[in-house]
């Protein structure tokens, strides 16, 4: 075959088959992905947050990841902190899409209605309700069903954090792909130390910049609910659970965004 099944078409793979007189040829669906936010605090975007209230951001950043990996964003809208009406939402989610992704509120208790709610759609249910990693350690992977569910946590920079790590693989399977797209990475000298725990990952954003013709990475530091963090970043950089951290002057990779 000139080209094998799950190989992303490119330009020049368009030219190929054009060139040995192919003009047509099976190609996969591009999976619906439902998403839902959630939590009493989370207001739409034209809409003036009142005391206590937050835009949505996280549905409008994560379509956007979704549609760059391949997939078509299904915004479902935002649920109350409350079980009936979530779980209205999310068995529309499970139904309606190839990939139901969840972005809990920000307590404890949400995310604990959450696990709840993805559990009661359909066997095996809850897989993983969790992670050693910073940001984003309460996030929930499922499947009801064959089918993928992510819980993402509430928090912007955690929840783009986790979808790159998580909601974009699963894209690229349903899209029969023989590997997920590679992010583009570069090689850089780290600014500033970056503390860590040993038996925890941690992604950190960084900005680039050349000093003295050397790229160097310098952290940006800032709380996973302020968005404002990963506008100032160019990438992330990884810190492997065995590290306490990665000391100034190190090279690090950087995973450009």
């Amino acid at each position: 075959a000139l080209l094998a099944a799950g190989h992303r078409l490119r330009a020049q793979d368009l030219g190929g088959l054009t060139a040995v007189g192919i003009t047509a040829v099976r190609l996969r669906r591009r999976p619906r992905v439902t998403i839902v936010s959630s939590g009493d605090e989370v207001v739409p975007p034209d809409r003036e947050p009142g005391p206590g209230q937050i835009r949505d951001i996280n549905t409008y950043t994560i379509g956007a990841l979704v549609r760059e990996a391949g997939g078509i964003p299904i915004p479902l809208g935002i649920a109350p902190d409350r079980e009936e009406p979530l779980r209205a939402l999310a068995a529309r989610a499970v139904s309606e899409g190839d990939l139901a992704v969840f972005s809990a509120g920000s307590s404890v208790s949400v995310r604990d209605i959450t696990a709840t709610v993805i559990n009661g759609l359909g066997r095996p249910g809850v897989l993983v309700h969790g992670l050693s990693i910073k940001p984003g350690k309460p996030t929930i992977l499922a499947l009801v069903g064959n089918k993928p569910v992510v819980g993402l946590p509430g928090n912007p920079v955690s929840a783009i954090v986790i979808a790159g790590l998580f909601v974009v693989p699963a894209i690229a399977a349903l899209l029969g792909l023989r590997e997920p797209p590679r992010r583009t990475e570069v090689t850089a000298v780290l600014a500033k130390n970056v503390n860590s725990v040993p038996g925890r990952e941690d992604y950190v954003p960084v900005r680039l910049l050349w000093q003295d013709g050397i790229l160097r990475a310098e952290p940006v530091f800032g709380k996973s609910n302020l968005i404002s963090t990963l506008v100032r970043a160019d990438g992330l950089i990884r810190v492997p659970p065995d590290a306490n951290g990665i000391p100034a002057g190190e090279q690090v990779t950087v995973r450009l965004f």
